[in-house]
């Protein structure tokens, strides 16, 4: 893949994160917007990965592999968590024959195990935007300079939105996390300037033209004597007939 198809991969990694953004947003009023948000953040991780086919980046294989483990950890963290919840509340409308310390241990454990599943996906996620970042950071004037600023701090406010997500019971700090997590998907999304960044102006253009050279007229050589008309031999100053200077 050539320099340009390593751009126009980070240019659709950028559109598509525009798209995750907006679908963030409306996931505020219907969960299913949130699902397809996800599903283009994961089509954007395909761009990068055909980008580092040529850039062979670590910082950006360690990005995506990070952020699918963290999501993976946050996904099944989640479900133990519903689980152990589940069990807990059964404890107290379903009669049970087993000891109550067994009846209560098992959903409490379960609990715990999602808490401690949901929160190493979320370290596994700050990991892998501040991987990102990093990747900005050392790779600056791969972009313009604008875009490059945009994107090291959209990975900051992605980093800081998913800690503050994660504090769900905190009201507060869950609307402040989600508020990050937009700009920061916004700010990642000026990517999708590249094409248009990165193209020449046409003062550029004209400069590298062929410019014309004038074409220089021959001198015109004396061939005979003006004097005695005889033919010269060119050589020398003076004509070999009757020796007067040839000028």
């Amino acid at each position: 893949m050539s320099n340009i198809g390593v751009r126009k991969e980070f240019h659709d990694f950028g559109k598509y994160i525009q798209v995750a953004a907006i679908l963030t947003i409306v996931s505020i009023t219907t969960g299913i917007a949130g699902f397809i948000a996800l599903i283009f953040i994961f089509i954007a991780m395909g761009s990068l990965k055909r980008a580092n086919y040529t850039l062979n980046n670590s910082l950006l294989h360690e990005f995506r592999s990070k952020y699918i483990k963290g999501f993976i950890s946050r996904i099944c963290g989640t479900v133990v968590l519903i689980t152990g919840g589940v069990n807990l509340a059964l404890f107290f409308f379903i009669p049970t024959s087993f000891p109550i310390y067994i009846s209560l241990s098992v959903p409490i454990i379960l609990m715990i195990s999602g808490i401690v599943f949901i929160y190493v996906g979320v370290a596994a996620e700050m990991k892998a935007w501040k991987n990102l970042k990093i990747f900005f950071e050392n790779n600056f004037k791969m972009f313009p300079a604008n875009i490059s600023e945009e994107a090291i701090k959209g990975c900051d406010k992605l980093k800081t939105g998913t800690l503050l997500s994660s504090l769900g019971f905190l009201i507060v700090p869950a609307i402040i996390g989600f508020i990050y997590q937009v700009k920061g998907y916004f700010m990642l999304a000026t990517l999708n300037k590249l094409s248009t960044n990165d193209a020449p102006e046409s003062s550029e253009l004209q400069a590298d033209l062929y410019k014309p050279q004038p074409i220089k007229k021959p001198e015109r050589k004396i061939n005979f004597c003006p004097n005695c008309g005889a033919k010269l031999s060119e050589l020398g100053k003076f004509c070999a007939l009757c020796g007067s200077e040839i000028s």
